[in-house]
């Protein structure tokens, strides 16, 4: 017996054959913080940029879904300005939870831009609008010892930290991330005769993963580990570091030490730096 085909099948079977169907082209824009919507299209994929990321930005992207449609999902994917992949998912019409995941670029800045593509899948015909998103962008800068930027990866570009006089320092907003910005490098100056007293303490992890550490090391100008130690995820506990140089009649330069703080494991943690500087032991 022939199988009987529905109304809306049929509909479909005669779209199918009297219009021929080619790949959708992508929709493509640029956009900045704040709220964007757009649909969610059958084999159609929309295309969002975010350009001129400043160095140690920190990009943050919610994004949740109305259907209109009985089935499908959506596929949306992140990448860098040279179409790396960063992070990815998708979602079905049953899974109502919004999504929200972030990436912070390092000082060069890498990535200097953002790629963000939304594609529907799984409707009953190219093109169908199976329903929309919306997407609220957030963009958030570094301020690593107050200094309104993020400090760099590199020794011969490592952020100077202010603490060439007698005194006691202390900055709270240090950032460090497991995506892009996985280093911060410091670099310290003393005056002979004086010494100093560090300390670098985790204060507010984030990130589900068990498994992961941030990673101390204090070097001198040599570039030789003095002290390392290691923290391990959701804990706080300090690394502390104290030194003096002496001083020296044929020597009247400070000398020269260094505080690198590494992300080992895919978190973000903001620490803070405590230090000081006196004239003597």
């Amino acid at each position: 017996m022939p199988k009987v085909i529905g109304n809306k099948s049929l509909l479909i079977f005669l779209f199918l054959i009297f219009f021929p169907v080619f790949p959708l082209a992508a929709e493509e824009r640029t956009v900045g913080e704040g709220e964007h919507v757009g649909f969610i299209v059958n084999e159609g994929k929309e295309v969002l940029k975010v350009n001129l990321i400043r160095p140690g930005q920190t990009i943050q992207i919610d994004l949740s879904f109305q259907w209109t449609s009985e089935r499908g999902k959506v596929d949306w994917r992140l990448d860098d300005q040279d179409g790396v992949k960063l992070r990815s998912g998708s979602q079905g019409l049953s899974e109502m939870s919004p999504v929200t995941t972030d990436w912070t670029s390092n000082s060069v800045p890498n990535p200097r831009a953002y790629i963000l593509t939304i594609q529907g899948t799984g409707g009953n015909y190219p093109g169908e609008i199976m329903g929309q998103y919306t997407l609220r962008l957030s963009l958030w800068d570094q301020n690593d010892v107050d200094a309104g930027t993020d400090a760099p990866e590199t020794y011969e570009k490592a952020l100077l930290l202010p603490m060439w006089e007698a005194g006691g320092y202390r900055y709270e907003e240090c950032f460090i991330s497991g995506t892009a910005d996985v280093y911060d490098i410091y670099k310290i100056l003393l005056q002979p005769g004086y010494s100093l007293n560090l300390k670098a303490k985790p204060i507010q992890w984030k990130g589900t993963q068990k498994k992961g550490r941030v990673r101390w090391e204090f070097l001198d100008k040599s570039f030789k580990r003095l002290k390392e130690g290691v923290c391990p995820i959701l804990l706080t506990t300090p690394f502390t570091v104290r030194v003096l140089r002496p001083r020296v009649k044929i020597d009247s330069k400070g000398a020269v030490f260094y505080l690198m703080v590494k992300a080992e494991g895919e978190f973000s943690l903001i620490y803070s730096l405590e230090a000081e500087v006196k004239e003597g032991r």
